[in-house]
């Protein structure tokens, strides 16, 4: 049993024991704001109110209302606004602040939480780090933006930016080094990373980024404003107009808003627009985005810090969950891959345009072993889009990765059962980073015990250095990328090489960029 005094107050917790059997500290379910309930549902955070006596942070905390990735249940809350700390040692006079990794789950947005069973860190926690995981507003209760009212939108992001204000303040009380913090995440995580170094909001909360398999610019990242009367409808009320309805919504039991949302639905090819995800805000007091970020990024306009940024050979391959939530993929078209953003109207002569250049480059019948064609601008396009952008105005190093080992602990192939096939699916590298529920038995000097220590080796190292490889043994010297647009790699495969990017898809990357010049994305706004 271990406590902890914060600036809120006592916290009880409790022990637990990493990869090599050393223990560490632990504490779930610290809250971070106040619960968003009543009259707080859809407005931003509020910081939590200070308690008396001593907390029982011993049990993990609720995640927002979503239905859990493993068990496919629906779970959680709306008091869903707490993080877990882990650390290896707690402060006293003889010790020195560790840096700190605060992990931001994915989950489109909609699904996810910092629970141990999904992010355990007994891996990570095998190195001298502070780790927080955090929980954050999901799906309607998280991004519901309504035009003309205080609910602005993004209020989930809002809630990621109060948790590091939190460890700001509070993370020395566990041995963490407040000046020595860096953020990552993973798909709509890794998005929210981009989106907190490109937000005013959040500058001087971190020093570093980790981006894994997603950012601002992948299609999926952006919803729609303005579906309150919709929600309702599905509710089986009615609402003249949008104000109205979030009037109603207001009132409703949260469960049930969960249940009309599922009935909404949601997008499924980049060609579809999503009803809720993250939007640009009108200017407000409390606004995180207000800018169109493809402008911003090629501005230059935002936070300058280190990062480390990849994506996996078979990132496709995440459809496939599709079947595990008994969801049936539409019929692929052409045109589904074409992004909603460029506005071209299917059917029409550019449209079919674009079709002819998509051809040249893509099978017509995907697999489940080349789902490339459906997933690019979901992942590769985007990742390099921001890249190619980035460096021209950026000077702090920053690191590219891609990752291509398989073996029995990638993350999705291993909850897919398809760990027979080639290559690393989409969310396959947060195996190597967290324990899970569904994580086997790792035996010592195998694949998955030498890979696991590689990624928590090149994870840490950046966390502590700003350089991957720094003071490594790795045997491989994993540079910075450069202005000539080569995009060098380190490619996290069976041996760890540093190499160009591959040939195919760097063609198929410089194809989109090239219909991105012709047909130019809408600006959000």
């Amino acid at each position: 049993m271990a406590q902890v005094t914060i600036q809120d107050g006592s916290l009880k917790g409790t022990t637990g024991t990493n990869l090599d059997g050393e223990e560490f500290f632990q504490f779930f379910g610290i809250p971070y704001a106040k619960p968003p309930i009543n009259e707080l549902r859809f407005m931003p955070p509020q910081p939590v109110d200070p308690w008396k006596g001593v907390k029982d942070a011993t049990i993990v905390g609720s995640a927002s209302i979503s239905r859990d990735e493993l068990t496919s249940q629906i779970v959680g809350s709306e008091d869903c606004l707490n993080l877990n700390v882990y650390t290896k040692e707690l402060p006293n006079s003889e010790t020195e602040l560790k840096p700190v990794m605060i992990y931001i789950h994915g989950g489109a947005f909609n699904t996810g939480s910092n629970r141990p069973g999904l992010y355990g860190p007994e891996f990570l926690l095998t190195k001298n780090i502070v780790l927080v995981t955090i929980n954050y507003r999901l799906g309607v209760l998280g991004f519901l933006s309504i035009d003309g009212t205080p609910v602005t939108g993004n209020m989930g992001l809002k809630d990621q930016n109060l948790a590091l204000k939190w460890v700001r303040r509070n993370i020395k009380h566990f041995n963490g080094d407040p000046n020595n913090v860096t953020i990552f995440g993973h798909s709509a995580g890794s998005a929210s990373v981009h989106a907190h170094i490109l937000s005013p909001a959040s500058k001087g909360l971190f020093q570093k980024a980790i981006l894994q398999s997603g950012n601002v610019l992948n299609s999926w990242c952006w919803g729609s404003k303005n579906n309150a009367t919709k929600l309702v409808e599905l509710l089986g009320k009615s609402a003249d107009t949008e104000k109205q309805a979030l009037e109603i919504l207001k009132q409703v039991p949260a469960m049930d808003i969960h249940d009309a949302q599922l009935l909404l639905g949601d997008a499924i090819y980049a060609s579809e627009k999503r009803p809720f995800s993250v939007v640009i805000e009108s200017p407000n007091e409390t606004a995180f985005i207000t800018k169109d970020l493809r402008e911003l990024i090629k501005e230059g306009n935002y936070n300058d810090l280190p990062i480390m940024i990849g994506y996996t050979d078979k990132e496709g391959m995440v459809l496939e969950t599709a079947k595990t939530y008994n969801v049936e993929l539409p019929p692929f078209k052409m045109e589904n891959i074409i992004p909603a953003e460029l506005n071209l109207l299917e059917g029409s002569a550019d449209s079919q345009k674009v079709v002819k250049i998509l051809e040249g480059i893509y099978s017509k019948q995907p697999n489940d072993e080349h789902y490339d064609e459906l997933t690019d601008t979901s992942f590769l396009v985007g990742i390099c889009e921001f890249l190619l952008n980035h460096l021209k105005n950026k000077k702090l190093p920053t690191f590219l990765y891609r990752m291509t080992i398989s073996s029995n602990v990638n993350y999705l192939k291993n909850m897919l059962h398809k760990t027979h096939l080639p290559g690393a699916c989409h969310a396959d590298d947060l195996g190597y980073l967290f324990k899970s529920d569904i994580t086997p038995e790792i035996t010592p000097g195998s694949l998955e015990d030498k890979f696991i220590r590689i990624f928590v080796e090149l994870w840490t190292n950046f966390a502590t250095f700003g350089n991957p490889t720094a003071n490594s043994k790795l045997n491989v010297s994993w540079e910075p990328l450069v202005r000539d647009g080569s995009l060098k790699l380190l490619n996290i495969g069976k041996e760890l090489e540093f190499i160009d990017m591959p040939g195919s898809e760097r063609k198929r990357v410089d194809t989109w960029m090239d219909i991105y010049n012709k047909w130019q994305p809408e600006k959000r706004s």
